[in-house]
């Protein structure tokens, strides 16, 4: 098709052969592999550089829309989502099981120390969960105290009214800058891509490939099984139509693929 533009899984994938066939050859070659790490590494750092502030902008904005729009439905899409996730995390936690991934991957650890560390209690964790200063967790990026924030305080905000009506559209548009800037990052995904693919392989060789595609591939079986068990069956009671609910569902999808 005249000025059809390639998918993003598609050139990532192309990125992953490249990445492969380059780091393969680099041992014979006599390169230097540690010359493709920056590549990679620039990757995960532009990554990890929008995670927080779009999980902070989109939760905000999200929470106080549903709850400001939805009224008492608020109450059942929370439930839902909470049902869901919970149905994802034993989907995870059975192939995971059965499966194993990660087993038989053998890097070399030499140089490196492991440091003794004491396993929390339970209590402990979920106490964890509240932040003492929401500050402190944006900068260490410890996500899970900044859902916890973010929620309680997209709820808060729809309880304020007229008054909170400008710090929504603030973070309502915030939302939707850093939905775009995420997409400026991920053109650089492809390149991101070869460049971390290059560097493992020439530094551990191709035996390291089936170990890291095991974990892969068992994170699209569930992925896939999560739609098919959970999703499909609730958007039949929607009125849509398989494909109309994938369409519209796949801009959220490629954003956290």
């Amino acid at each position: 098709m005249k000025g059809a533009r390639m998918s993003l899984p598609t050139q990532m994938a192309i990125g992953m052969v490249l990445g492969i066939i380059v780091g393969a050859a680099t041992p014979m070659i006599g390169f230097n592999p540690s010359y493709y790490q920056p590549i990679g590494q620039l990757f995960i750092n532009l990554v990890r550089m929008v995670v927080v502030p779009l999980v902070l902008t989109t939760l905000v904005a999200g929470a106080a829309s549903v709850v400001s729009r939805l009224g008492r439905v608020a109450g059942k899409t929370l439930t839902y989502y909470l049902a869901t996730t919970a149905i994802a995390v034993v989907i995870g936690l059975i192939l995971a099981n059965i499966v194993q991934p990660g087993s038989g991957l053998s890097i070399s650890t030499e140089g490196l120390k492991a440091k003794d560390v004491t396993p929390p209690s339970l209590v402990s964790v979920l106490l964890n969960i509240v932040p003492i200063n929401p500050m402190d967790a944006l900068s260490k990026g410890n996500m899970l105290q900044i859902i916890f924030f973010a929620l309680l305080f997209g709820f808060g905000l729809s309880t304020v009214g007229e008054k909170g009506k400008p710090v929504l559209n603030f973070f309502d548009g915030a939302a939707d800058v850093m939905i775009k800037v995420t997409g400026f990052v991920m053109l650089y995904a492809p390149i991101g891509v070869f460049g971390l693919m290059a560097y493992t392989v020439a530094m551990h060789g191709l035996s390291v490939l089936l170990p890291l595609i095991k974990p892969v591939g068992v994170m699209y079986v569930a992925c896939l099984l999560q739609i098919l068990i959970v999703y499909l069956p609730c958007v039949k009671f929607t009125g849509l139509s398989a494909s109309q609910f994938l369409k519209g569902l796949s801009p959220s999808m490629m954003i956290a693929f």
